[in-house]
């Protein structure tokens, strides 16, 4: 199973060991994984940093010699030395600058479609997130509490916290400016959450009954599956 799932790490830095090169660091997973002589290793790691967009003659360098960027696609590289089905993002574009993030957030979709890979994209761009997912699971204080593909979503989302998040996006073009929605207080510690609905707190529509009641997920979709764990949160409308 550990050969099948990696991870790319939020920081590109500190997730690389600064003693080993980063030929090493490549090969590590085939070290441990796979029965391969010297010689096919070292290909495979140059076959992995030419996919990621680097030289192969970056193997010998050190972590320290690299930009972030070039950093986050070592990485990428490490993550894909056992041909793995399911790669966890880790915020992998945060720690980036907006210029870059936009080269790797595109390198990870080329990737997926020459390597058929599935990912579980975590991160708090909703900007980066409607780029490239599927479908999209909305959490807050660790509960799920919205869920349906990308483009349902952000034409239509029904939980209050979603609405918030979605109204928070910049806009570039002054005529799609929306009104902002603004949260009042504090968020509340995930190790002691509020009794009922978690958000119920902050919550510009909250309910006695929010309060004390925790909804589980449920299907507004009409149709169309879009889950959402809201007491007052009402049916999609279906788009003719």
């Amino acid at each position: 199973m550990r050969s099948d799932m990696q991870l790319i790490f939020q920081d590109p830095y500190g997730s690389l060991n600064p003693r080993m090169s980063i030929g090493d660091i490549v090969e590590e997973g085939l070290l441990a994984h796979r029965k391969m002589k010297p010689w096919q290793r070292t290909r495979r790691v140059a076959e992995l940093l030419h996919k990621v967009g680097l030289s192969p003659n970056h193997a010998g360098r050190y972590p320290h010699e690299f930009s972030g960027g070039q950093r986050q696609r070592v990485g990428i590289a490490r993550a894909l030395a056992l041909d793995p089905k399911f790669i966890v993002c880790d915020e992998p574009v945060s720690a980036l600058d907006v210029s870059i993030q936009s080269q790797i957030v595109n390198l990870l979709q080329d990737l997926q479609r020459e390597m058929n890979l599935t990912y579980l994209f975590i991160a708090h761009d909703l900007a980066v997130v409607e780029h490239i997912s599927d479908y999209i699971a909305v959490m807050y204080l660790g509960r799920i509490v919205e869920y349906t593909d990308c483009d349902q979503l952000f034409a239509g989302p029904l939980h209050p916290y979603t609405q918030a998040l979605i109204s928070a996006i910049p806009q570039p073009d002054p005529a799609r400016l929306q009104k902002r929605i603004i949260l009042r207080g504090e968020v509340p510690s995930p190790s002691n959450p509020p009794s009922g609905c978690p958000f119920h707190p902050r919550c510009p529509i909250a309910e006695e009954k929010c309060k004390t009641d925790v909804q589980t997920l449920i299907d507004k979709g009409n149709g169309k599956e879009h889950l959402v764990a809201c007491w007052k949160a009402k049916t999609q409308q279906k788009n003719d």
